[in-house]
């Protein structure tokens, strides 16, 4: 997947920059897309949720099938979407379903067992897309001062790799390694 996602990017730089949205996004991301204009298929849902200091969730993806583009396609797109070679599993985990029940009772040993480094502290949730519902996953927000206007303008572009949304789980980031140069 490109690094260029415009509606995400565009949602998750005004979920960063203002808390409220972000609240509403998550209590009901289908709506609050219509709200602003962002057609979904007929049929087609998105939830949403917040990855915190504590917690990422992880998007395991649902069944392969095509997808037309749109909105929705990109925040499926986003959400499933792993460029860490690390995380090579979750591509294919929809395709075997013990695997995945596995995979959902126990992610950071799973993780571990891949080579991921999973921070102490750190919760892994899981989320799973199927053909009518999409998971957008929120990054974990910056703290005060950490969010350049210049790298929120990138985001707020569509400039932000799905690596964005995950990297967290093996510790706090530095969103200056996602600045596009």
């Amino acid at each position: 997947m490109s690094r260029h996602s415009p509606i995400v990017g565009r949602l998750v730089a005004r979920a960063w920059s203002d808390p409220v949205f972000a609240d509403r996004l998550v209590a009901d991301a289908t709506a609050m897309l219509g709200s602003l204009g962002i057609a979904l298929p007929a049929g087609k849902t998105v939830a949403a949720v917040q990855n915190t200091d504590t917690v990422t969730h992880l998007v395991l993806p649902s069944p392969r099938y095509a997808e037309t583009a749109s909105p929705y396609a990109e925040i499926k797109a986003f959400g499933e979407t792993y460029g860490d070679p690390r995380y090579a599993p979750l591509d294919w985990i929809s395709r075997d379903p013990v695997f995945m029940a596995r995979f959902e009772a126990a992610p950071a040993p799973m993780l571990r067992s891949w080579g991921i480094v999973v921070a102490d502290g750190i919760t892994i949730s899981t989320v799973r897309n199927t053909p009518a519902r999409v998971w957008l996953v929120l990054p974990v927000p910056p703290g005060a001062g950490d969010l350049t206007d210049e790298l929120l303008d990138e985001i707020a572009a569509g400039w932000l790799p799905p690596a964005l949304r995950y990297v967290s789980i093996e510790g706090k980031v530095r969103l200056d390694r996602f600045a596009r140069r």
